[in-house]
């Protein structure tokens, strides 16, 4: 009787288990169909943002940011402009803070469908140029420095003249939640 109850129990659980798509399927069906050539002939430009929505289209002017139960932070939307080069290069600029600004190569993998942008110069979790050496090797063989070295971004919806792309929220698996940027063409 108890495996037959088990059994009974378990049905419903495997069944909606194997009919779900997996977060990455969720992803992968959100992007854009463009292929790989249409993507890489319609992103060469510059790219002013807009605005940031809602995955329904509503702007969000500010975002509210937690950092523990008394701790709040309010983000003003502001995103950098990105110049993409026919020549697989690329530059972000009109970011707030002049350190968050890049420039390097771009990529369209079309396997992953991810436009990838790898930084000239590679940053970190910490501003190094302002450690002490002897605490940066410390940080280095601690492994707590953190070296970045590209950008990967998904792209939502490409035109002629506007440039949708996830900015993905934290989620536990089950569903899909990003916002949008948006970019209009210059």
């Amino acid at each position: 009787m108890k495996n037959i109850l088990l059994t009974l129990l378990l049905i419903p659980f495997l069944t909606y288990c194997q009919s779900s798509k997996t977060y990455l399927e969720l992803v992968d069906g959100a992007k854009t169909k463009k292929s790989a050539e249409q993507i890489e002939k319609l992103i060469i430009g510059t790219w002013e943002f807009q605005k940031l929505t809602d995955k329904n289209g509503k702007t969000i002017a500010e975002v509210k940011h937690y950092v523990n139960d008394s701790i709040t932070a309010t983000e003003f939307v502001s995103r950098p402009n990105m110049r993409i080069e026919k020549d697989k290069t690329y530059e972000l600029f009109g970011c707030e803070n002049a350190e968050n600004c890049e420039s390097g190569t771009w990529e369209y993998d079309s396997e992953a469908k991810i436009f990838r942008m790898t930084f000239h110069k590679p940053k970190y979790n910490v501003p190094i140029d302002k450690l002490a050496p002897g605490l940066l090797e410390q940080l280095k063989k601690s492994g707590s420095l953190i070296e970045f070295t590209k950008n990967e971004i998904e792209i939502a919806e490409i035109t002629q003249r506007e440039l949708k792309v996830f900015e993905f929220l934290e989620s536990d698996g089950t569903e899909l939640k990003y916002n949008l940027k948006v970019y209009k063409k210059k």
